[in-house]
């Protein structure tokens, strides 16, 4: 068939830019070309032209950056964050080892790891329920 060496012989009916770029299925032609001088025809060589011409050149390119800075977060966030975590991650070695799970893979930092979440955890449920309902955003539910 003169197909290159790097095509085996018995594949090559399934390869070659004759088969991928210009047949559908059972070797017709995907689409008829675009008759020259028409609209199409010419976005589709614009189109080629442009990224033959944008090909290695320096420059920002779509999807390389997001389009702004995410807003950094409020220290509440922050800190919010940083407990969470930490109270996730103890909880995991503590059932963990039970299981037989791996340890967690250590994001939290020293303060959180070492004192909040031993402290957060030694505190009785009564007064976390009362840290919980002042520290609240939302004010004013009543039981009903």
């Amino acid at each position: 068939m003169g197909h290159g060496p790097e095509i085996p012989e018995h594949l090559a009916e399934y390869f070659g830019h004759d088969k991928v770029a210009h047949r559908g299925r059972g070797g017709l032609p995907a689409a008829p070309p675009a008759p020259p001088g028409s609209t199409a025809r010419k976005a589709g060589e614009n189109a080629v032209a442009d990224g033959l011409a944008r090909a290695g050149t320096p420059g920002r390119r779509p999807g390389d950056h997001p389009a702004a800075l995410a807003p950094k977060p409020a220290l509440s966030r922050v800190m919010r964050s940083g407990g969470e975590t930490a109270l996730m991650q103890a909880s995991q070695r503590r059932f963990g080892t039970v299981t037989g799970a791996p340890a967690p893979h250590g994001s939290a930092g020293w303060f959180w790891r070492s004192v909040f979440a031993p402290v957060y955890s030694a505190i009785p449920w009564s007064i976390k329920k009362r840290m919980v309902t002042m520290t609240s955003g939302v004010k004013g539910w009543r039981k009903g």
